[in-house]
């Protein structure tokens, strides 16, 4: 696999010398080739379009070129060679003669190719979709590997090119030459003849077909699929909401097969296994009819790449834990806050302590319940109850006042949740009979639930990590990925990092907020 990307690494900076800000266009030509796909090249006059296929013919060692601009009044002789008259008349069969015309060329280029009659159109259709010509009563299999074309518009509608702009997989807008020093350097060039590419890096008819069907063996990850979906459903959404006179945006079945391969290409010739997240950004140049739509696929690519990110770190379970966090939490401090409504109130100051070994009622103060503590021991005492002699009440002992008190009627106390232990023995407090339920279990106690919650953060954050240095290091070096479109990968991944910040962030609030409430309590 190393290999594999060193070598084609080579061939494409043979291939780009003296070539200034089509690099990326002339990248894509060879991915397109390889991968069995054709381009089309959208932009004015004079921008290089031509210069792209002529560099494209010299990656590959067998085979011609071929390259025609098209008018209104281009005939299929033109392409696809003039009828034999010799066969004509002494066979009377109708036979090309294709030799030096389109379906003889491994690489083709047909400028202004929205300008081309039916007759041509669905000759070409035939030989982009099958590889195959019908020469008269003859099936010719092509060696066409890459067929670029060029315009400087879309093609019409209602005239009946859907069905061949279609074919074409990458669609990449050319325009003049931004950068200055680029500009500078192209004008100051002199003219050079074509570059000599070494033969040991030229593609050979063998190897081209080896690449095809190891390509084939790339793996997808269930988050290639996860990522597919989402696009579609964004796809879905775009053409619900598209305000009025916007064109909808149809991705068939078959272009979604062709994009799969396209990436499967992608990630071989990059040394990789499987389909990575960043070979997913060469989508956006697969994903839009119109210009206008340009803008929405390259969002749409990086948004999915995020909510991918997301679902491949469950980032959507750990917030929906998250907040379960912040209602145990309400609900636990809810529960030890002094006035708790759930507590039956008797008498207007007691509480009922359920202990059915005690004839009658046992009560105690409930301001007395409320100064326990959850970690500590206080000593109480029982006595009857003046009012209503069948019940008992706990009150606090003192060891000045009470004295006398024998020793087998002083009790140890601590506070439970809605109980209280006396002697290490828990007991119910009489609940009021709309009193909300434990939301917790004590194994299940905030604290318990908050070491849960981090824990799985920060196995979130090394899965992030680790997924992060891997995608880096392989869009780093990736041989198709323009600079904008690693930009946007790191964009994307800084977006996911924002939003792990966020979640330890609030971990840390809430965490902050449990130690307060336990000390304001404890106090």
């Amino acid at each position: 696999m190393h290999n594999i990307k060193k070598r084609i690494s080579q061939l494409l900076d043979a291939l780009n010398q003296n070539v200034y800000e089509r690099e990326e266009v002339v990248a894509l030509s060879l991915l397109a080739a390889i991968a069995g796909e054709s381009i089309f090249l959208l932009g004015p006059p004079g921008v290089g379009k031509s210069l792209v296929a002529r560099r494209l013919k010299l990656a590959f060692s067998e085979g011609e070129s071929f390259e025609y601009l098209m008018s209104r009044f281009s005939t299929p002789d033109e392409i696809f060679g003039p009828v034999s008259i010799s066969k004509l008349k002494d066979e009377d069969t109708y036979e090309r003669i294709t030799q030096g015309y389109l379906p003889d060329a491994s690489v083709v280029f047909l400028d202004e190719i929205w300008k081309a009659g039916p007759s041509i159109q669905n000759s070409l259709l035939t030989v982009v979709n099958e590889k195959i010509f019908r020469n008269g009563k003859m099936t010719l299999q092509v060696p066409l590997k890459l067929l670029i074309a060029a315009s400087n518009e879309l093609p019409a509608k209602g005239e009946g090119l859907e069905a061949l702009y279609d074919r074409f997989l990458i669609r990449k807008f050319v325009g003049c030459i931004e950068q200055e020093y680029a500009f500078d350097q192209m004008i100051a060039s002199r003219r050079e003849p074509e570059p000599c590419i070494p033969d040991n890096l030229r593609i050979g008819e063998d190897e081209y077909e080896q690449m095809q069907n190891e390509s084939e063996s790339v793996r997808l990850h269930h988050t290639y699929f996860e990522w597919v979906h989402t696009v579609k459903h964004a796809i879905e959404q775009y053409n619900l909401h598209k305000e009025e006179g916007q064109s909808s945006l149809y991705v068939s079945d078959r272009r979604w097969k062709k994009i799969t391969n396209l990436l499967r290409a992608s990630a071989y010739l990059n040394g990789a296994s499987e389909v990575l997240l960043a070979d997913c950004l060469l989508a956006m140049d697969c994903l839009w009819d119109e210009t206008e739509q340009i803008d929405f696929a390259e969002n749409m690519v990086a948004d999915a790449l995020f909510t991918t990110l997301k679902r491949y770190l469950s980032c959507d379970k750990f917030e929906q834990n998250l907040e379960m966090m912040k209602d145990y939490m309400k609900a636990e401090h809810g529960v030890i806050e002094k006035n708790d409504p759930g507590i039956l109130l008797v008498g207007t100051f007691y509480y009922r302590i359920e202990v059915p070994t005690v004839q009658g009622a046992l009560l105690m103060f409930a301001t007395d319940y409320q100064n326990l503590r959850t970690d500590s021991n206080r000593m109480f005492f029982v006595q009857p109850d003046r009012l209503r002699p069948a019940n008992k009440i706990l009150k606090v002992y003192d060891y000045l006042n009470n004295r006398t008190i024998p020793k087998d009627k002083i009790h140890s106390l601590r506070r439970g949740r809605r109980s209280v232990f006396i002697d290490n023995t828990e007991y119910k407090l009489a609940l009021t009979a709309d009193a909300s339920p434990l939301p917790l279990e004590e194994e299940d106690s905030v604290e318990n639930k908050l070491l849960e919650l981090v824990t799985d953060f920060r196995t979130m954050e090394e899965e992030y990590k680790n997924l992060l240095d891997k995608e880096n290091q392989y869009a780093k070096g990736h041989l198709f990925l323009s600079r904008r479109k690693q930009v946007l990968l790191r964009r994307v991944f800084a977006q996911v990092a924002d939003r792990l910040r966020s979640y330890e962030n609030e971990l840390r609030a809430i965490s902050h907020a449990n130690d307060q409430e336990r000390q304001e309590y404890q106090a």
